[in-house]
């Protein structure tokens, strides 16, 4: 493969990630991101045990599973902007020297400062919820990580998720490019969860958008 094959296939990747980005693509998007969860907690599964549910939340069915899944991304960070840029610039570019570019080395950050990077949207949640009279205690809360200026730290301590309790979650988990973690899964959680509660698993090669 020569350097103009090479730059046809980076596009053509960027192309991808940013059409699966989209509005139509919603659902299936939200799928593939239980399915990391899976993969990494090493739950076999096939996708006709995937479904949706007739009103959201929940975003995704699975099994007993009832996954609401949201992002957690670095401040100022909106992934459709992001993809549909790194579109135009792969298109543009006329050699592979002209794609790179030099990022700043991520900040390591503790496990503490993580969790807490779920805080906002898990209130938000918890708070429109509320209002609209669900309960919070059927849902199994997934946070999809994508940070690019921080690394976790996951030999660091994670403090009790003390808020995210309060908030009446069945569980709640997170899944990034190279790592997932169930921070808490109360007794009526879906066994697969609630089997590798407190346990990070870390794989090396990632995916991610």
């Amino acid at each position: 493969m020569d350097d103009s094959d090479y730059l046809r296939l980076l596009t053509h990747q960027a192309e991808q990630a940013n059409a699966f980005l989209s509005n139509a693509r919603k659902w299936e998007r939200e799928r593939w991101m239980c399915q990391r969860l899976l993969q990494a907690l090493n739950v076999s599964h096939r996708l006709e045990e995937f479904g949706a549910a007739e009103q959201e939340p929940p975003d995704v069915l699975f099994r007993e599973a009832n996954f609401e899944v949201f992002y957690v991304l670095d401040e100022g960070r909106r992934l459709n902007d992001e993809w549909r840029a790194e579109v135009e610039r792969r298109r543009s570019a006329f050699s592979l020297s002209q794609l790179v570019r030099r990022e700043a080395k991520p900040r390591r950050i503790g496990a503490a400062e993580l969790q807490a990077r779920l805080a906002p949207t898990l209130r938000k949640k918890a708070h429109n919820y509320s209002e609209r009279g669900l309960d919070t205690g059927e849902l199994d809360m997934l946070a999809f990580v994508s940070l690019k200026r921080v690394v976790p730290d996951f030999n660091s301590h994670f403090p009790p998720p003390t808020e995210f309790l309060r908030q009446g979650w069945r569980s709640l988990s997170l899944v990034g490019p190279t790592f997932a973690r169930v921070l808490f899964a109360h007794p009526d959680a879906p066994d697969f969860l609630r089997t590798n509660l407190g346990r990070s698993v870390l794989f090396d090669v990632g995916i991610s958008l």
